[in-house]
C-alpha cells in the first residue's frame, strides 16, 4: 500500500476526546448540505423554465403567420389557406406542425355578466392535444365539430356564471355595420391551461363558425399557427421563411413577440440559480479549508516526526490530500442522495404547490438533465479539490523544529 495513503487512513482512524472529529462530521455535512441545495435549485429553475416554456409554445404556437395591418386590433384580414407559400413553410427544417386558425373580438352575455372576449376559430382535428389534455369539464370534438359549440377557460365560466351545455349569446360587429349582431352559443366544454392572463378571455369554437361571422369562405383564415421541433430552431426556421417562403404581405410574429414579458422574466431565475450556487460553493469551500487548517493544527507533531525521518514534501502533501479527498467524496454521495430523494418525491408527488395565478403552475416543477448533474458534482469536486493545495502545502512546509515542540 502506498505509504502516503497507509498515513492517511491512520489519520482517520477513530480518535476519541480529539477536536477535529466533529469537525469533520461538520465539513461533510456542510459539503452534503451545498451540493443537495444547488442540485435542487438546479432541477427547479430547468423544470421550471422548461415547463413555462413548453405550456406558452403549446398554447400559442412558435409563431404565427398573419396578414400586415396598419391598425392594432384584434379584428384580422384574411389570407389564403391553401397558397403556395403554406405549403413551402411546413417543408422548413424544424417545423413539425402548421395549423390555420381565425379570430375575432365578440361580447359575451350571462344572465347577470357581460364579458369581452377574443373568439379563436380552430381546426379540431389539427389543433394540437393542448387544449384537449387542458379539458377539466365536456368532450372534445372527435371528427365533426358541432358549430354552435365552443369551449372557454375556467376562469371565464365562472365570471360569467355558465354550465355545461348552457346556451347564451355572443354579439360581433360585421364590416359595414354599426350596429352588433347576435349569435346564440353553446358550452360544449371548460379548460384550464394554468395560463390564467392569456386564457381568461380566450373563446374555443370551429373554424367554420368565425369564418362565418366574417362573412369567409372556407380558404380564407386569419393565420397559421407554425410549431417547431425545438425552440432552438426558431430562428433559423424563421430566416429560411423570411428569405424563400413568405411574400411581402405575410408577417411572421414570434412568440417571444407576442408574450415579450414572460420570456424576459425567465431568464431572471438563472441570476438566481447563481446567486445560490456562489453562496453554497463558497460555504463548502470554507468549510473544508477550516476542516483542513484543523486538522493540520492537531497533526503538527506528527508533521515533524514524518519530516524528521525524511519525508518528502510531495508526500505529506498526499496525505492530506487523501484526507480532503474522503470529506469531498462522501460529501458529494450524501448530497447526491439527499437531493435525488427530494427530486424524486416532488417530481411524483407534486407536495410542494404553487398558485397558479402568479406562476402559472400549480406545482413546483423539477428537471435535472444528465449533463448538469455530472457537470455541477465535478464542478464541486475539482473547486473543493483545488482549494486544499493552499492548506495542504502549508502542512508540508511547517519547519521540522517547529512542528516538534508543537505541543
Amino acid at each position: 500500500m502506498d505509504l502516503s495513503r497507509f498515513i492517511a487512513m491512520r489519520f482517520a482512524g477513530r480518535q476519541p476526546g480529539r477536536f477535529s472529529t466533529p469537525v469533520l462530521w461538520i465539513a461533510k455535512a456542510t459539503v452534503a448540505l451545498s451540493v443537495a441545495v444547488m442540485l435542487v435549485s438546479i432541477s427547479v429553475v430547468i423544470g421550471f423554465k422548461s415547463a413555462i416554456t413548453s405550456k406558452m409554445e403549446n398554447f400559442s404556437a412558435h409563431l404565427q403567420l398573419v396578414a400586415f395591418s396598419k391598425e392594432s386590433t384584434d379584428e384580422t384580414l384574411p389570407i389564403d389557406r391553401n397558397a403556395e407559400w403554406v405549403r413551402g413553410v411546413e417543408g422548413v427544417e424544424g417545423v413539425i406542425h402548421i395549423q390555420p386558425f381565425v379570430t375575432k373580438p365578440a361580447i359575451i352575455k350571462s344572465e347577470k355578466e357581460l364579458e369581452g372576449v377574443l373568439l379563436k376559430g380552430i381546426d379540431f382535428n389539427r389543433q394540437t392535444d393542448f387544449f384537449k389534455q387542458s379539458l377539466i369539464q365536456g368532450t372534445w370534438p372527435d371528427g365533426n365539430s358541432n358549430p354552435k359549440g365552443v369551449f372557454v377557460s375556467s376562469i371565464l365560466a365562472k365570471r360569467l356564471q355558465l354550465k355545461l351545455g348552457q346556451s347564451f349569446p355572443m354579439y360581433y360587429l360585421k364590416s359595414g355595420r354599426k350596429t352588433p349582431l347576435r349569435k346564440e352559443l353553446m358550452l360544449q366544454g371548460i379548460f384550464n391551461t394554468g395560463l390564467n392572463e392569456m386564457d381568461q378571455a380566450l373563446v374555443l369554437l370551429p373554424l367554420e363558425t368565425v369564418q362565418e361571422l366574417y362573412g369567409w369562405d372556407s380558404s380564407q383564415v386569419s393565420g397559421h399557427e407554425v410549431f417547431f421541433s425545438d425552440l432552438d430552431m426558431l430562428e433559423v426556421g424563421l430566416e429560411s421563411m423570411v428569405t424563400r417562403w413568405l411574400p411581402a404581405d405575410i408577417y411572421p410574429s414570434t412568440i417571444f413577440e407576442r408574450y415579450p414579458d414572460v420570456f424576459q422574466w425567465l431568464p431572471t431565475l438563472d441570476q438566481n440559480a447563481r446567486i445560490i450556487l456562489f453562496l453554497m460553493i463558497t460555504v463548502s469551500l470554507l468549510a473544508m479549508i477550516s476542516t483542513l487548517l484543523i486538522l493540520i493544527l492537531e497533526r503538527t507533531q506528527s508533521i515533524g516526526v514524518l519530516k524528521a525521518l525524511g519525508m518528502p514534501h510531495g508526500m505529506l502533501l498526499k496525505i492530506f490530500w487523501i484526507r480532503a479527498l474522503s470529506i469531498v467524496v462522501q460529501g458529494l454521495i450524501w448530497g447526491n442522495l439527499v437531493a435525488g430523494f427530494l427530486i424524486f418525491i416532488q417530481s411524483k408527488t407534486h407536495l410542494i404547490p404553487l398558485n397558479p395565478e402568479q406562476y402559472y403552475l400549480d406545482h413546483v416543477p423539477v428537471s435535472l438533465p444528465f449533463m448538469a448533474f455530472i457537470g455541477l458534482n465535478v464542478g464541486v469536486f475539482s473547486l473543493s479539490m483545488l482549494s486544499m493545495l493552499l492548506p495542504a502545502a502549508y502542512a508540508s512546509r511547517i519547519p521540522v523544529i517547529k512542528a516538534l515542540k508543537f505541543a
